[in-house]
């Protein structure tokens, strides 16, 4: 009598499966998303660098303000652990894993450190040029490439709101890091292809967090930035998600309850869980929506460009620009534009070739491309 409503209503549900199968195992949304997260932090970031700690810790002292703080970095590590975790399942290889990670990860953070420590550095110097190349701190800055984070260089940014830093953003290298060896130890214990065994490794990670928060530690420092220990979390949540790609099911009443989810539950330190969970469910939601970026960013991903570029542009904006026209609003109009035209460089002639290079590897070791993969139960 209705087929039309028949019809609505024997329709199945569609999962977080289904839509990746349809658009050929890759979430239509993820760029975007990551695209958006990048700026994100990037216009959190222009709100203090002008004026320090300080008035970070102000603004994040109301808890709607905090609200625009939080949640973004354990988004940016949920969404790495969800695709990492599908392309560590695909490439079944502790080795070629790893490649494929140094591969996205040390070209451009290599130019970054080098232009720099051997462009900035010498340009906005206090030092003379013997004085800085001579410096301990000029040659250390290098070991940033590996992981060992540095953020200072010889005699710059002294006198900035946030003074001496010439890229904070690099403190995540660590976590991260962390992540890719987590997941390499679960690919060599053959736990990566069992959804029951890395689903009880998630349940105990979340089980020991829950005991660190309720015991009192803290999960966020004074300026509401995410400490690294929920980072490896939402990390792992994020990988344990992919395993459940068939159960979880996308809809747009699903996405709104767990917005309110996340934003109560961000209020109050013992319910983090939830807000991360939360937030993974909206990773997931936005990441299987059809996102178009304008046509100059479409198939490029500049979202690590933005990441790897931003601090340091902002810190010299703050350097020299007058103090009439220093103010985090000049500091976003003037500087994303100008970060994302070193992140389009960045991914023209570093990410971009790198990643064809990737795709001829690829084709020469045995990857199962497949994204919907039989995983073991046990």
């Amino acid at each position: 009598m209705f087929p039309a409503l028949n019809q609505s209503v024997s329709r199945p549900r569609s999962t977080a499966a289904d839509i990746l199968e349809i658009n050929g195992g890759t979430g239509p949304g993820f760029d975007a998303l990551r695209f958006l997260l990048s700026v994100w932090v990037f216009t959190v970031h222009a709100m203090f660098i002008c004026d320090g700690a300080d008035a970070a810790e102000a603004f994040v002292a109301n808890p709607l303000h905090s609200l625009l703080v939080k949640p973004a970095l354990p988004m940016f590590f949920i969404v790495s652990g969800y695709l990492v975790a599908g392309s560590a399942i695909r490439t079944k290889s502790v080795s070629t894993f790893l490649m494929f990670r140094v591969l996205r990860i040390m070209p451009a953070l290599a130019i970054e450190i080098a232009l720099s420590a051997l462009v900035l550095g010498p340009w906005l110097t206090e030092k003379t040029f013997p004085e800085y190349f001579s410096d301990p701190l000029f040659a250390k800055y290098f070991l940033n490439i590996v992981g060992n984070v540095q953020f200072f260089l010889p005699g710059l940014f002294l006198h900035n709101p946030v003074p001496g830093a010439v890229n904070l953003n690099l403190w995540t290298l660590k976590p991260e890091f962390f992540c890719y060896l987590f997941i390499s130890t679960m690919i060599a214990m053959k736990f990566i292809f069992s959804r029951k065994i890395y689903t009880l490794v998630a349940f105990l990670t979340i089980v020991l967090s829950a005991v660190y928060v309720i015991r009192g530690g803290q999960l966020y420092n004074f300026v509401g930035v995410a400490d690294w220990k929920i980072l490896i979390l939402s990390f792992v949540i994020g990988g344990c998600a992919f395993h459940w790609n068939d159960g979880l099911v996308m809809s747009g009443p699903g996405a709104t309850l767990a917005v309110l989810i996340a934003a109560g539950a961000t209020m109050y330190s013992p319910l983090i869980i939830f807000h991360l969970l939360a937030l993974t469910y909206i990773v997931i939601y936005i990441g299987t929506r059809k996102m178009r970026l304008p046509g100059i960013l479409r198939d490029r991903d500049c979202s690590y460009g933005i990441y790897l570029f931003g601090f340091p542009i902002q810190q010299t904006m703050v350097y020299l620009l007058p103090s009439d026209y220093r103010s985090g609003l000049v500091i976003l109009l003037v500087g994303l534009p100008l970060t994302l035209a070193f992140a389009m460089l960045s991914w023209t002639f570093v990410e971009e070739p790198v990643s064809r290079l990737k795709a001829r590897i690829k084709r020469g070791i045995q990857v199962d491309t497949r994204w919907r993969l039989k995983l073991r139960p046990n």
